[in-house]
């Protein structure tokens, strides 16, 4: 587990020195990775406060990507919106509210 921890924060360090816009595949792996391989673990540190990091870089570029009207007419949008929710909702509290609460924020 370390050492996939490691290599996921270096991944991200690594994207952030770069052009987070142009390289936004590199931050939806990342969020993939974390979905898939730590389900059970988002809710722990360390991966707890790295997943809130990812899912605020989620939200800065979804801003600077609208900003800047870049990748228009793709769905990059919708595939952040969707990995936000998917994150968000692993490192909150599991319980029935805290979930519908989540849901509601991205009905819209």
């Amino acid at each position: 587990m370390n050492n996939n921890y490691e290599n996921l924060v270096k991944k991200f360090q690594l994207f952030q020195e770069n052009d987070p816009v142009k390289n936004y595949m590199q931050l939806l792996n990342i969020c993939d990775v974390l979905l898939n391989d730590f389900p059970n673990e988002l809710r722990q540190e360390p991966f707890y406060s790295f997943t809130l990091d990812v899912i605020n870089q989620l939200i800065e570029l979804r801003i600077d990507i609208g900003s800047r009207k870049m990748y228009d007419g793709t769905d990059l949008d919708l595939e952040i919106i969707i990995r936000e929710m998917s994150l968000l909702k692993k490192v909150v509290p599991s319980d029935e509210k805290m979930q519908k609460v989540i849901n509601r924020l991205f009905r819209g």
